[in-house]
């Protein structure tokens, strides 16, 4: 063999060897593409049915076909019947003229689209709370109310998110507030509707407090949730750059990739907008809630201040007639329903017209503030006194038959007699006659009783004043 054979032979030689090299290379890289194919399609097959199932949410043709590709994947169906699926979800595109606009947020109230999957139920579920709010408005306020309450119920029903609920929650405390001003009733049954009406606005907003809270939780949940896909995205690209050498393969996982990617940056875009949305009403809320909190403390000790009001006397600060009215009408039912037996003291000053006459209505108003003054000391805590009219007040004493209230009637009396007053040197005394009056068996109302104690005043003066009488 001559060395030009030789060299042929060698020059063979190696190339078998490369050949040999470039087979076992290319086994190599097809049973890693193959390993990376086969992870790609599980991936793709774990994480694409969650997009798809975010997607199919309507009732139209894109919707289903969307579902059956969900059910084909999560199955592990052919390959076959997952590309003709693809097919079919191509052609509802086309046909529907679904762009990735269909993931664009309707146009409704923020809220709405954020609460129970974008549904409209906790916004009909708040618009409907306020509706029984008004409801109870409307049982109990007069016929003059009924137009604000029908604009309410309007704004109520065109609500679409939490600023027209902010508004319609401003209106009823405005109507409340008018309410309480207006009206003469017992301002115990007033005060009473009114926690009920607070207590229920409470409620409602509460609600919202926790709902805003629950969205906090579906925002970290789907942060999660686009960390974990993202991560998967970039080994799917990493794996479609190994597999380069394989058209068929790569140009499928693309298709994938870019339908996932192209549904998750849309996902992302719209939770970035939602959140600052979401942020911005929260914090809009908050202030709010902490506005409404002040409010029904305002709404509240207005009610109870003006009860006060309502039921004190403006010149000596003791209760007036209203007051003793609802207050008598207490003890009397009491005492005809148990047979709890009651006393009432009627106190008049004596001469009271020539204290006015000779030293002027300030000092006569000096006096009925001193009497007052002296007395209180003198009662228990149950004991009501309240100024019956000029110069007459009148005490309740519950559980109190006539000897206990002549006792205290004595204490008062005397008491009062001690009062002086320098009035330009002159010394200025004043003294009261007092009627003491038992609830007796065979009484039907508290009107026997006072009668009985204004006769009593009556025997008193007659007798020579500063006294007690008892009838």
């Amino acid at each position: 063999m001559d060395s030009a054979q030789e060299e042929k032979i060698i020059i063979l030689q190696n190339q078998v060897e490369k050949l040999k090299s470039q087979k076992d290379t290319l086994l190599k890289e097809l049973d890693t593409v193959e390993e990376q194919s086969e992870r790609t399609n599980q991936l793709y097959r774990k994480y694409f049915p969650l997009i798809i199932d975010s997607v199919a949410t309507g009732d139209n043709l894109f919707s289903k076909v969307c579902k059956d590709l969900s059910t084909a994947l999560k199955k592990g169906d052919s390959q076959g019947k997952i590309e003709y699926l693809f097919q079919q979800l191509k052609s509802a595109i086309l046909k529907e003229d679904i762009t990735p606009a269909v993931f664009v947020r309707k146009k409704k109230g923020l809220f709405a689209s954020l609460i129970k999957g974008g549904s409209d139920s906790f916004v009909d579920e708040y618009k409907q709370s306020y509706h029984e709010v008004v409801n109870t408005l409307r049982s109990t306020l007069d016929q003059k109310y009924a137009g604000k309450l029908d604009n309410i119920t309007k704004r109520i029903n065109a609500a679409s998110d939490t600023n027209d609920i902010s508004e319609i929650r401003e209106r009823v405390f405005s109507l409340v507030f008018v309410y309480i001003s207006d009206t003469n009733q017992d301002r115990g049954k007033v005060n009473a509707f009114i926690r009920e009406i607070v207590g229920k606005i409470l409620d409602i907003e509460s609600k919202l407090a926790t709902t805003y809270q629950q969205t906090d939780s579906m925002f970290q949940s789907n942060q999660g949730f686009e960390s974990v896909l993202s991560s998967e995205l970039i080994e799917l690209k990493q794996a479609t750059d190994v597999a380069s050498s394989i058209d068929v393969l790569k140009i499928k996982v693309a298709e994938r990739l870019a339908y996932i990617e192209t549904t998750l940056d849309k996902k992302q875009a719209d939770d970035r907008f939602i959140r600052e949305a979401v942020e911005e009403n929260k914090n809009a809320f908050k202030s709010g809630f902490v506005k409404l909190q002040e409010e029904l403390e305002e709404v509240t000790r207005y009610s109870e201040e003006l009860e006060k009001k309502l039921n004190l006397d403006q010149l000596t600060g003791a209760f007036n007639r209203r007051a003793y009215d609802k207050r008598v009408e207490e003890e009397m039912a009491r005492f005809l329903r148990y047979g709890t037996c009651f006393s009432l003291l009627l106190i008049d000053a004596d001469k009271f017209k020539l204290i006015n006459d000779n030293y002027g209505h300030a000092i006569g108003d000096r006096c009925l503030k001193e009497i007052i003054n002296r007395t209180i000391p003198l009662l228990r805590k149950t004991d009501m006194l309240a100024r019956y009219g000029g110069e007459e007040f009148l005490v309740i004493m519950p559980e109190t038959d006539a000897k206990g209230a002549k006792t205290a009637a004595e204490k008062i009396r005397h008491t009062i007699e001690n009062i002086e007053f320098i009035y330009k040197k002159d010394k200025v005394t004043v003294t009261v006659s007092i009627g003491v009056s038992q609830s007796r068996e065979g009484d039907k109302s508290h009107h026997q009783i006072f009668e009985r104690a204004d006769m009593a005043v009556y025997q008193a003066k007659e007798q020579g004043r500063n006294r007690v009488v008892v009838n």
